[in-house]
């Protein structure tokens, strides 16, 4: 970017403007073409180079070429609420995880399957900042206490207002396993790992399923003399029990958003 100084001699000695002195000798710095031209210039290809289109009609577009876009804030929910948008924001980029299902538990001798995890969905959405959006989280599925033979209890939907949610895991033992699934993305959307049956070593060795994995977290692991392991937070399945042991809980379900000015 060139200075006033290069387009005329009547600048002061920083090549800035200078209002002169005329009793001094000094002269006032005098406006020209060229001057002129290069601050346009430098001013379209901030607005060009952002990618859009010159519109004489529109006085915003420097603005909207460097203030535009900028993260102003990071928002977690762990817990059911209503989230109201940072002053400014006029988008969000949202990611919200479905809880896991809680491992089955079994007769004892008698290793027992995982939890499902949750699905798994992303979008970027345009909002006003002066609306409110309830969200949901999906509370993870229950374990089964050492001694009882049960399934384990599903995993809880997760929703962000009506624009994206993914719903839980199914709990260990149900009888068609299924992963949750993300919808409403227009990012990804991803379905919940699905979790393994209960393992068999031999000599009446026999260890809990590992839970399902969810997007960026994995599913509890299943242990012979020991209780399964909790799905990783957020949104993995619980691992199965082993009859004295008692299995493993799904993980809870997250929402995680950017906001965007």
């Amino acid at each position: 970017m060139r200075k006033v100084g290069s387009t005329t001699d009547t600048a002061d000695v920083n090549g800035e403007y200078t209002n002169g002195n005329v009793a001094n000798g000094i002269s006032p710095t005098i406006i020209n073409a060229e001057m002129m031209n290069t601050f346009q210039r430098e001013l379209v290809n901030v607005v060009e180079g952002a990618g859009l289109e010159l519109d004489p009609d529109d006085d915003s577009q420097v603005h909207k070429a460097i203030g535009g876009g900028r993260l102003l804030n990071i928002v977690t929910f762990t817990k059911s609420g209503t989230y109201t948008p940072t002053k400014g924001t006029k988008r969000v980029r949202v990611k919200v995880w479905g809880a896991g299902g809680g491992g089955q538990n079994a007769p004892v001798n008698v290793g027992a399957s995982g939890g499902c995890a949750g699905g798994f969905s992303e979008g970027l959405f345009n909002i006003s900042d002066n609306e409110t959006i309830s969200v949901t989280i999906g509370t993870g599925g229950s374990a089964v206490a050492a001694g009882v033979a049960s399934k384990g209890g599903n995993g809880g939907d997760t929703r962000f207002g009506s624009l994206i949610s993914a719903t839980g895991g199914s709990g260990g033992g149900s009888t068609v396993p299924a992963g949750g699934i993300g919808s409403g993305g227009n990012i990804l959307n991803i379905t919940g790992g699905i979790s393994q049956g209960g393992l068999y070593y031999g000599s009446d060795a026999f260890i809990g399923g590992a839970g399902g994995s969810a997007f960026s977290s994995t599913g509890g692991n299943g242990h012979f003399g020991s209780s399964g392991d909790d799905g990783g937070f957020p949104g993995s399945g619980g691992a199965g029990g082993n009859g004295n042991y008692s299995s493993g809980k799904g993980a809870n379900g997250l929402v995680y958003l950017e906001e965007f000015s």
